[in-house]
């Protein structure tokens, strides 16, 4: 099977529309005139022209390449609207300013004129536009039958769609090898540097101390592992020296004391791939990015949630940031546009955790209702809905802490509950293992952590002991470590060293090594 270059520029567009990267979008189809000539949904776009939701029907047809001939019909009837309604600028610039209404203009210039008087008359009745011939309704009806055969609709995420099974289809035929992280755009596979062998720690490294009245309420390890971020109840990210717990002066807005800022607690934290970028959730449901070698803001998203962000994350290529929030909803928001890409409802209680799956093709998220639910990241669609604890006969089912991903198993994840069993569940839905802390050691884990690895799960119990297992046996790693006086509210471990540090509602952060 030959495929032509138009289809890979399509499915390109077809990307770029659904990451709202409109402006790349609109370059890459005047470079190559070819248009995807596709909208969301045909039924939605013909209830729009019938409803005039004009904005929207516009915006629809750029995208969908509509030939220029059935343009002109719309644009004529969307400026008499406007004129019949006095909202006189937009009613010009459409005339004036537009592709459609210049090939009137040459080509049918009595038709154009007509339209030029219409935009100085004091008052306008449409139905005396047509002489009675026909109302504002079924010319709408008209419209829409006609541009609703202009346009079709695509499956959505067909580039990452077909990638996926291109990688699946070569690692049936031993091509790529399985379970191991594969670099798709330079087509071989990652070479994974190890800095150490996942060991449980065992000492303190260093400490960082907050000032009174604050105290730590997230945090996460730069992907270099050269820092430490922490998000504080007063709403500060602050950045620290990951081995010595000191504040990262290097950083020159820190140096200067011009510190990055949410107007309420910051409830969750994480960097991009990269590095380059941070996001913080805030307990007001609000979303910013930074920058973090300038500390200015990249992208705010300030109504990203209704309630508390207790889960943020970015897609594998930086351009997407998931969220969770103990309004029950996960949400995918574009980096770029800021817009709010799509949406994932199902769970009845609070977000615990969100994830992407390495190839992104998939969202993995968590809840106090006690289940994992697997989700195709383009069409928001629920897969599988996993209920971990649903093994323990007689009793409640117990939430769900965190759902964390495993190093070098993309298909696999452990899933921490508030209970003192941690799961391993594949990207299939189904519960492959699980183990438990020792009998009379943990009522319930309040926080975990996959070592650099992916050899050793760490997790905190109700009485601030560390408890340690091999994720391929389940078996515990010696006997739990007291880590911390008060109750850990979370935790991280260190991209490539065996380091991980805690947090409670104390005024210090403790960083534990082997």
């Amino acid at each position: 099977m030959d495929v032509e270059s138009s289809t890979v520029v399509r499915l390109v567009e077809q990307f770029l529309k659904e990451h709202n990267l409109l402006k790349t979008l609109e370059t890459l189809k005047s470079e190559s005139g070819i248009t995807v000539n596709t909208v969301d949904n045909v039924n939605t776009f013909k209830s729009d022209i019938i409803k005039g939701k004009w904005e929207s029907v516009l915006t629809s047809v750029e995208q969908a390449g509509v030939a220029q001939g059935k343009l002109v019909d719309l644009y004529e009837h969307i400026i008499i609207e406007l004129v019949e309604l006095r909202d006189m600028g937009p009613a010009r610039a459409l005339l004036r300013q537009t592709e459609p209404m210049e090939i009137m203009r040459t080509s049918q210039p009595d038709r154009y004129l007509k339209l030029e008087q219409l935009l100085s008359r004091t008052t306008l009745d449409f139905n005396d536009v047509f002489r009675g011939r026909v109302t504002k309704e079924s010319r709408r009806l008209e419209i829409a039958e006609s541009l609703a055969n202009e346009v079709s609709t695509a499956p959505p995420s067909r580039l990452l769609t077909l990638l996926g099974h291109s990688i699946q289809w070569q690692k049936q035929q031993g091509i790529i090898p399985d379970g191991v992280p594969y670099d798709l755009f330079y087509g071989k596979v990652q070479e994974v540097v190890s800095s150490s062998e996942d060991r449980p720690p065992t000492r303190i490294l260093a400490t960082i101390k907050f000032p009174k009245s604050e105290h730590p309420c997230s945090l996460a390890f730069s992907p270099s592992g050269e820092y430490l971020a922490t998000g504080s109840v007063g709403g500060f990210i602050e950045f620290w020296s990951a081995m010595t717990g000191k504040i990262a002066d290097e950083l020159d807005f820190q140096a200067k004391g011009s510190l990055m800022m949410m107007e309420d607690a910051v409830t969750s934290l994480a960097f991009s791939h990269s590095g380059d970028l941070v996001c913080a959730g805030a307990s007001d449901g609000k979303i910013k990015a930074w920058k973090v070698k300038s500390g200015s803001t990249a992208k705010r998203f300030p109504a990203a949630h209704a309630q508390r962000v207790s889960s943020v994350a970015f897609s594998r290529d930086d351009t997407q940031i998931l969220s969770g929030s103990s309004d029950g909803i996960v949400r995918i928001h574009g980096l770029k546009s800021g817009n709010m890409l799509r949406e994932f409802r199902g769970h009845t209680a609070g977000i615990t955790s969100a994830v992407f799956t390495e190839d992104m093709s998939r969202v993995v998220s968590t809840s106090d209702d006690g289940s994992l639910r697997i989700w195709e990241s383009g069409s928001a669609e629920c897969l599988y809905t996993v209920l971990p604890g649903s093994d323990k006969v007689g009793l409640s089912m117990p939430g769900i802490v965190s759902v964390l991903a495993i190093p070098g198993r993309p298909t696999e994840f452990i899933v921490c509950t508030k209970s003192p069993t941690i799961y391993v569940v594949g990207i299939d839905g189904q519960v492959k293992r699980s183990f438990a802390a020792k009998q009379g050691t943990c009522n319930e884990f309040l926080a975990a952590a996959v070592m650099p690895q992916g050899k050793l799960v760490l997790a905190v119990s109700d009485t601030s002991a560390l408890h340690c297992f091999d994720i391929e046996s389940g078996q515990p790693q010696d006997n739990a470590l007291k880590v911390a006086d008060a109750e850990i509210f979370g935790m991280a471990c260190h991209p490539s060293l065996s380091i991980v540090a805690f947090f409670s509602n104390e005024r210090r952060v403790p960083i534990w090594a082997s």
